[in-house]
């Protein structure tokens, strides 16, 4: 797989640390209100976008803000408006909702909750599929429901909010468009781009964070579309990378959109090395040692498209997604390209641990 994640982008954790955007504040009010979350279980907390590993107690400016909390499942279990007046303390009481089969319609009547209905997180099923002989067994009133593919986390204009079955682009975005169309689609959603020889990076705003697109070129046509999430904290109303938090919301947001669409990965590898292992509590350890890397893959037989999404470090821990046209890629690998310190005819982990 010709692909990199360290390398890939390098250029994307850094130009996030650049980025001069503030934080949403509201002028000519210096005082503040306090939110405060409760939940038996851990959660992560996601206040209009920012993450806050401490959620006990929250100083914002007075208003509206979006909570979201995530279990340690990587489910999410709250997402709601909430008000916070100044020098006032708003509480949150967040619970585990008991997660029922949903019931769903059909041409017959509703499949009530108790039958057999499967829920996969992230995904949206029980909505109505098209009425088909090939689903409806004669007699027995069963009817079987094709699930519908989950809103993509990233939205940026792909028609119908899905990405390409053929895994031709993402985002709106087609492999083979000029460097000027790119720029024409994606110019208007960034809050800042970068222009290089070769690639084109674009800051998305993500309530009051962003995330980051790459958009690599060869022979000044798309080959390569490369999305990154990391963590950020905020100081003095600044946007900063956060080096100590691995972002597992992203990650699993960004595998479930893929998995709801392409079905499970091709392949998926979990990479641990000296001493090191899964599950044993040091990831980011392991991530910023390099001695850790994971990630998923999947490929259209047909065209040779490809995608690639998973955990690695950069300059801090990095959730990202690279879409590549298959047959630009076996181009670039014939010359041997070279693109941010990546070759591409080297293979993924020799480029990856190598360097």
């Amino acid at each position: 797989m010709k692909h990199d994640i360290r390398y890939a982008m390098r250029l994307l954790a850094s130009f996030l640390v650049l980025i001069p955007l503030s934080l949403i504040t509201v002028n000519g009010q210096s005082s503040q209100g306090t939110l405060k979350v409760f939940s038996e279980n851990p959660l992560v907390v996601y206040v209009d976008g920012i993450h806050y590993p401490q959620y006990g107690e929250i100083k914002l400016a007075p208003g509206t803000h979006w909570l979201k909390a995530i279990n340690a499942e990587g489910v999410r279990v709250y997402s709601e408006i909430v008000s916070l007046k100044a020098n006032e303390v708003t509480s949150v009481l967040i619970e585990e909702p008991n997660i029922q089969a949903p019931a769903m319609q059909t041409q017959q009547g509703q499949v009530s909750a108790g039958q057999a209905v499967t829920v996969q997180t992230g995904v949206t099923y029980g909505q109505p599929a098209a009425a088909s002989g090939s689903n409806q067994t004669a007699g027995t009133g069963t009817v079987t429901e094709s699930p519908v593919s989950p809103s993509q986390t990233i939205d940026i204009g792909q028609i119908g909010g899905r990405l390409p079955r053929d895994m031709s682009g993402a985002f709106g975005l087609g492999f083979g468009m000029a460097i000027r169309e790119v720029d024409q689609i994606m110019t208007p959603k960034a809050a800042q781009a970068q222009r290089n020889t070769g690639y084109n990076v674009y800051a998305i705003p993500n309530g009051s964070s962003v995330y980051l697109v790459e958009c690599r070129f060869m022979d000044n046509q798309l080959f390569q579309i490369i999305v990154g999430y990391v963590s950020t904290y905020s100081d003095n109303s600044k946007l900063k990378l956060d080096k100590k938090e691995v972002p597992f919301p992203e990650y699993n947001r960004m595998l479930s959109d893929l998995t709801g669409i392409y079905g499970n990965p091709d392949s998926t590898e979990k990479i641990f090395m000296s001493g090191y292992a899964e599950g044993d509590g040091r990831l980011l350890e392991a991530l910023r040692r390099k001695k850790a890397l994971i990630y998923h893959t999947w490929t259209d037989e047909t065209t040779g498209n490809n995608i690639i999404m998973g955990l690695g470090y950069t300059s801090a821990p990095l959730a990202a997604t690279i879409y590549t046209s298959g047959p630009m890629s076996t181009e670039a690998a014939a010359r041997k390209l070279r693109l941010h310190a990546y070759s591409y005819n080297k293979s993924f982990k020799d480029n990856y641990f190598s360097n």
